[in-house]
């Protein structure tokens, strides 16, 4: 049982409710995913002021990577849509932010959008996959 005997953590319900209103169903995204929002916010000291509007935030920015640019501006409007993509765009300047490591998840879970993966590419799985090509080919 992944959230314990009790039940999920009412932090967990604040993601489900933040993904919703952003215009994604909760179930489409991976409950693994979700508690790795959670840790991130949690680790990085984020939720000691106010949880639920920080996680309804993250939360946002996550259906924002999982959803794209089209969609998640039919669901939420331009100005909401330009604020993610220029959250989106700092990701890269600002490597070391919560929203980087929401970037980095939603691509290693599989569930960023093509216009979002698109944007980025995991420089180590590159690397490691030419070490073994040059490698095979040095053997032969």
């Amino acid at each position: 049982m992944i959230f314990g005997f009790f039940g999920r953590k009412k932090e967990i319900h604040m993601i489900d409710d933040g993904l919703r209103r952003s215009g994604a169903y909760s179930s489409s995204i991976p409950d693994a995913v979700k508690l790795a929002l959670y840790g991130l916010a949690k680790d990085r000291g984020l939720l000691q002021n106010s949880a639920e509007e920080t996680l309804h935030d993250l939360a946002c920015f996550l259906t924002y990577c999982f959803l794209g640019t089209e969609d998640f501006e039919g669901a939420n409007g331009t100005e909401l849509n330009a604020e993610m993509l220029r959250r989106l765009e700092m990701t890269k300047v600002f490597d070391e932010s919560v929203d980087a490591d929401i970037v980095l998840l939603a691509l290693h879970a599989g569930i960023a959008h093509e216009t979002t993966a698109g944007r980025f590419s995991i420089d180590a799985d590159n690397e490691d996959q030419n070490d073994v090509s040059s490698t095979k080919q040095r053997s032969t």
